[in-house]
């Protein structure tokens, strides 16, 4: 941990003597040079011609706590992030439904390898005591590309902050979807 610290430090000071800016620290504390190519000597990093290309990487366990986040569009994100990356666990702690659990959603994306939505608009508006959140996107399948792509939305609800609600009621979960999975809730267990 003190050697990333003084690493970052380190091309943080760099960059300032170059008249060039420091990448960017990353979530994890590490900066995108450090993601890509190893240090050279005493805290400079130069980049390696074998250095992979600098597009995200899906993480294997997704951070519970952003089904927590208040902010729809996040908690929106985190569910395309996980059924991109095949992490139908975390996807189906998204509904909150036990009847959508993640079997379910593995065999709805069963045709896709790598499945991709497209997040183009989130829409919010609220309606006695409820939020609704409406996802529109395209879903498409980054590992064949004549797949034809397939538009739909993913519509979202959490309780506005009524006094007593429960923490599920309290944080937003899926209540449809028209993408593949075209799959409404049980109105059993979970967040109503």
């Amino acid at each position: 941990m003190m050697r990333k610290v003084v690493l970052v430090t380190l091309v943080a000071l760099a960059g300032c003597n170059s008249g060039s800016q420091a990448p960017a620290p990353t979530p994890t504390g590490t900066t995108v040079a450090e993601q890509t190519s190893p240090p050279t000597s005493a805290g400079s990093v130069s980049p390696s011609p074998t250095a992979p290309a600098l597009t995200p990487t899906p993480q294997a366990t997704q951070d519970l706590a952003v089904l927590e986040n208040r902010d729809c569009r996040t908690v929106a994100m985190a569910y395309v992030e996980a059924v991109a990356r095949n992490d139908f666990d975390f996807a189906a702690r998204v509904w909150n439904d036990p009847v959508i659990d993640a079997a379910r959603l593995k065999a709805r994306f069963a045709g896709y390898a790598v499945p991709q939505i497209e997040i183009k608009k989130v829409s919010q508006e609220g309606a006695a005591g409820s939020l609704y959140c409406t996802v529109t996107g395209v879903l498409t399948d980054t590992a064949d590309p004549n797949k034809a792509s397939r538009p739909g939305e993913i519509v979202l609800k959490r309780v506005n902050d009524v006094p007593g609600a429960t923490p599920d009621q309290l944080r937003w979960t899926i209540r449809s979807s028209t993408f593949i999975e075209k799959m409404e809730r049980s109105g059993k267990g979970g967040a109503t």
